[in-house]
């Protein structure tokens, strides 16, 4: 079965009628280089893995980030956020001179509830000499679910893909083991500090408002003056996402792009098993040590922390 369209608002009712698992799949051979790095950049397309795509739509953005809801039923929630600003300051007579400051502003807001993230992820296989990527569904999805991964397929594969019935066909067959490519590992040492700097700021969203930027940009230049025995930075879906290590310490410090998110540190020892997870397990199931919330007393938590 093959689909060609911009997207679903409902499930089709022959998907409903799937009752194993089944995959949606497009060749790899149908993806220009272009199409390859906007999936997923800065990687070399092999059998057996699995990745979250790049954050370029509405359902990629949902699959990474999960979804905010509008609460207009409930009380509204007052925020606070840093902002950069230039000023001139006085340095004596007719001499004054533009210098970066920044302030923080509380406000009131509609309360915002947050859906954790689906975080389902694209897989690559080889079948009978021919690449695929795919999207694997099954009964146990519920119709949320399912409807996301349509959807999310859509957007993904250019608008079109394929159905195929699970392997009890010999049709395809599923490896059993997926190797996650989530993080690209930065050992100490083998990029200088202007790479490093430059990697972490193409990480960083360009969505971000011009008054926003440089708040993650300080933050994570903070963070960055402590010296990391490795980094790790994510890719894909993940991107954005930084993790600090610091052996000695036995910690290692995942810091986001996020305005409203908060630093997290994590045990050293727990770190690979931790990058086999998703965003939203490694947030919010408890797994972190430690969390420092973005406020006025960040830089001085982050001080007691790495010093």
């Amino acid at each position: 079965m093959q689909y060609k369209q911009k997207s679903f608002r409902k499930i089709p009712a022959n998907f409903l009628q799937l009752t194993d698992k089944f995959l949606i799949a497009k060749k790899l051979s149908d993806f220009t280089e272009s199409d390859l790095a906007r999936i997923l950049d800065n990687f070399s397309w092999e059998n057996a893995i699995e990745f979250l795509p790049n954050k370029n739509g509405k359902h990629s953005t949902i699959n990474a980030d999960g979804k905010t809801i509008l609460r207009r039923d409930l009380p509204k929630e007052v925020v606070s956020r840093e902002y950069k600003y230039k000023r001139l300051e006085f340095h004596g007579r007719d001499n004054r001179v533009e210098v970066d400051d920044s302030t923080w502003r509380s406000f009131e807001r509609i309360f915002r509830e947050q859906l954790p993230a689906p975080s389902v992820p694209i897989k690559c296989i080889v079948s009978n000499d021919e690449k695929l990527l795919m999207v694997e569904c099954g009964s146990k999805d519920s119709e949320q679910l399912l409807l996301h991964k349509l959807n999310l397929a859509l957007e993904v594969f250019k608008s079109e893909f394929e159905i195929h019935i699970s392997a009890k066909d010999g049709f395809v067959k599923i490896p059993t083991k997926f190797e996650v490519v989530n993080w690209m590992i930065l050992p100490s040492g083998e990029k200088t500090q202007e790479e490093i700097i430059s990697l972490i700021n193409s990480t960083i969203s360009p969505k971000l408002k011009k008054t926003e930027r440089p708040v993650i940009e300080k933050r994570l230049a903070k963070i960055s003056s402590y010296p990391a025995d490795a980094m790790a930075i994510g890719l894909g879906g993940y991107k954005g996402y930084i993790i600090y290590h610091f052996r000695q310490k036995g910690i290692s410090v995942l810091e986001s792009d996020n305005v409203n998110n908060a630093t997290y540190v994590f045990d050293f020892k727990k770190w690979q098993e931790l990058s086999q997870l998703s965003k939203t397990e490694i947030i919010e199931e408890g797994l972190a040590e430690l969390r420092i919330i973005h406020n006025q007393e960040w830089e001085s938590n982050i001080d007691k922390l790495l010093s």
